[in-house]
């Protein structure tokens, strides 16, 4: 349950911590004291979207914090594993808005995003008000709702059914890798094409960075030679500048002198190494001079193969990788086409049998749900009859169908709520025949239904009972209170005979303090006064207190009777 509720800098509240217990929570309050402040604050923390305009002005952030006790379930359990959150016996939720657009979320301290925490807190509460009237509305969401009513065997058979939808479509998808007879030959043909076309230009690894090389050489060729030539003549030129030639007159000098120091001969040794060394240099000169040779056919050659070798290259992917690859992969492509026909009537015989077997599968789900629509019937009719809507007639329109490409993973049924609210009236969807105060009562008979099955520990009604008065109101009551006995209900209500039955009632009041209107919340110890002003405050006060005495005191006998 949502033990605690901490808002800071939301509208007009500066500071507020609401306290929340277990049973029915009533909020009540002057029309814009702020109920619709907390309703809104707890919808930020829970992860609606975030609107700045929250920001309490003159502040530049806004911070809302969530604590839960007793909230663990199997699938709050499962979700909190699978996310690697470790559980522990208080869940607290923390989320932070700034002025500057900045957006933090928090698990239990640890930082998180938006979809995450959504997925949390789907499981913990369940938040109805006007805007989820309209929800109710669109047929495109009766399906889910069936279903959740429906609960495991529905889920079990809708398991069944994905399975057998992600096989057929699976044997198709592979199917239509083939095309048909046609469209085989011509695709033959290109990768015929294409194989031939790669394997004749036969380019190797690093080809073209080869004869980009190589074409740098050629273009420098002129100064190249020159290079080499100059550096051959200087090492071995045939004048007394060479570095031959002086090698040997520093030998023969040096000779001269041998007979006087006995040194000399080893510089002498030193220096017929470096003659024998500038020699081999010259040597390699040489002969790179010889291979470097200028041929102009050559080089035409090399600049024709440097564009095959990119035009093939850059055809096939860019890379000399992603041409390889792309040669396997037409290769095993040619292989299973040039096969194709035993593959195709195999895919063909396999591709009826799983269409049958989808078909059997998500007929034997649409039973199911025929099945739990009928008890959802039932269940509904006698929610509105205790709602005063006695003369209502409910029914779960189903349409299906045995056409296996108009089946989904999720079934072959389509799914619309019809009502008649007054007799004689023909059956119609609920946006084109209900009231706001029938559907509010329908919301209440449905919630009373989903409540027993969705294990969500928390639900909030934000003025649910719009459009009740009267006796009803009563029953309304009566509904809500049973509800709480199963979980936390907090509610927002201007109805008397709903605040009546409040185990715990929160009265919302502003104020102004130094210039500033703020939001106070209080914990009422004795709410007499406040159902007296929702039953009609000062205009018949001498009234209004009794007679809210008489609504406490009918509804203490209602959770008493409820209790046993």
């Amino acid at each position: 349950m949502l033990s605690q509720l901490s808002i800071e800098n939301i509208a007009l509240i500066d500071k507020l911590e609401l306290e929340l217990r277990q049973g029915l929570n009533i909020l009540s309050g002057e029309t814009g004291a702020g109920k619709s402040i907390i309703i809104d604050s707890l919808n930020f923390v829970l992860g609606e979207r975030a609107d700045k305009s929250l920001i309490r002005y003159g502040t530049e952030f806004a911070v809302v914090q969530a604590m839960f006790e007793d909230y663990l379930t199997p699938a709050i359990t499962e979700y909190l594993d699978e996310m690697g959150i470790d559980v522990e016996d208080v869940l607290i939720i923390r989320r932070k808005m700034s002025t500057d657009g900045k957006n933090e979320c928090r698990i239990n301290g640890r930082l998180t995003n938006l979809s995450i925490l959504r997925g949390l807190t789907e499981l913990l509460v369940d938040i109805h008000g006007q805007h989820e009237h309209q929800s109710l509305l669109n047929p495109k969401n009766h399906l889910g709702l069936l279903d959740s009513i429906g609960e495991a065997k529905i889920e079990t058979a809708k398991e069944r059914v994905k399975v057998a939808y992600d096989k057929y479509t699976g044997l198709k998808s592979e199917l239509s890798k083939y095309g048909n007879g046609d469209e085989r030959a011509r695709r033959l043909d290109i990768l015929e094409y294409q194989i031939a076309e790669i394997e004749k230009a036969d380019i190797k690894e690093g080809e073209e960075e080869e004869l980009l090389l190589g074409r740098k050489r050629i273009r420098n060729m002129e100064k190249i030679l020159t290079a080499l030539e100059t550096a051959k003549s200087m090492l071995d030129g045939y004048d007394s500048s060479s570095i031959s030639a002086s090698l040997k007159n520093a030998s023969a000098n040096l000779n001269s002198i041998a007979a006087f120091d006995e040194e000399i001969p080893a510089l002498q040794e030193r220096l017929l190494s470096a003659k024998v060394e500038i020699e081999d240099i010259s040597e390699t000169l040489d002969a790179k001079l010889e291979r470097l040779g200028f041929d102009a056919k050559s080089a035409d050659q090399l600049e024709e193969r440097l564009e095959l070798v990119r035009t093939v290259t850059r055809k096939y992917g860019g890379t000399y990788e992603s041409l390889t690859r792309f040669l396997q992969n037409a290769k095993e492509e040619y292989d299973t086409l040039s096969n194709a026909d035993e593959i195709v009537a195999k895919l063909e015989k396999n591709i009826k049998l799983a269409s049958e077997e989808l078909v059997i599968s998500a007929d034997k789900l649409s039973k199911l749900r025929k099945e739990t629509a009928k008890d959802f019937e039932k269940s509904i009719l006698k929610e509105l009859s205790d709602l005063g809507m006695g003369g209502s007639t409910f029914e779960v329109q189903i349409v299906s169908t045995d056409e296996a490409d108009k089946i989904s993973s999720n079934g072959g049924d389509e799914v619309e709520f019809l009502i008649s609210p007054n007799v004689g009236e023909p059956l119609k969807p609920l946006a084109k025949i209900i009231s706001g105060g029938e559907m509010s009562r329908f919301m209440l008979a449905l919630k009373n239904i989903v409540a027993k099955i969705d294990g969500i520990g928390t639900m909030v009604f934000d003025e649910i009972d719009t459009g009740i008065s009267g006796n009803i109101s009563a029953v309304v009551s009566e509904k809500m209170c049973n509800i709480s006995r199963g979980r936390q209900v907090i509610a927002v209500t201007h109805m008397p005979s709903l605040a009546a039955m409040a185990d715990n009632h929160y009265l919302i009041a502003k104020s102004t303090e130094n210039g500033k209107t703020l939001t106070h919340i209080t914990l009422l110890n004795d709410d007499t006064e406040e159902l007296a002003r929702l039953i009609g405050g000062d205009s018949y006060s001498a009234y209004a207190i009794p007679h809210a005495k008489e609504m406490r005191a009918w509804a203490d006998r209602y959770k008493a009777s409820i209790s046993k």
